[in-house]
């Protein structure tokens, strides 16, 4: 792999750092998604994005909150973004059955070892913030770029 990335699979945590100006990695991420040529979402992404940007916000009160976007509103934020030069869309074109189940070790692990196996397949990174990935990487041929 190209010690300068140029192309990605990116998780859904780097689509949502992008996005919101509000999020804490918002200038790297957006920084990292502007530097690529290409950069690729698969449905599970996507859906991904939409359902964070459409839950209730989370707050200190008990008083239930507004989403950070409407239904519709999402949905055109995800269309601006997948519309962008350099986008491609990429199937969820594996079964999960396929994946190799090294090191994990939870529920929340079954979407990054299915993305990292979806990138692995395509032959491109999987761009994520979460470092705690690397355990489910391949340690000879890496697969994951850390966003910093």
């Amino acid at each position: 792999m190209p010690s300068i990335l140029t192309e990605a699979l990116l998780d859904v945590n780097v689509i949502i750092a992008s996005v919101f100006a509000d999020h804490v990695a918002h200038f790297p991420a957006r920084r990292f998604v502007e530097s690529l040529e290409r950069y690729f979402t698969t449905p599970t992404v996507q859906g991904g994005f939409l359902r964070f940007a459409t839950r209730p916000m989370k707050s200190k009160s008990t008083e239930p909150e507004q989403p950070r976007l409407a239904m519709v509103e999402a949905l055109a934020k995800l269309q601006e973004f997948t519309g962008a030069e350099g986008h491609i869309f990429i199937g969820d074109d594996s079964p999960f059955t396929d994946l190799e189940m090294r090191s994990m070790q939870g529920h929340r692990q079954w979407t990054d070892g299915y993305l990292l196996h979806i990138a692995r397949k395509h032959g491109i990174r999987l761009a994520s913030l979460e470092s705690r990935m690397v355990t489910l990487d391949d340690p000879t041929e890496p697969t994951l770029f850390v966003v910093r």
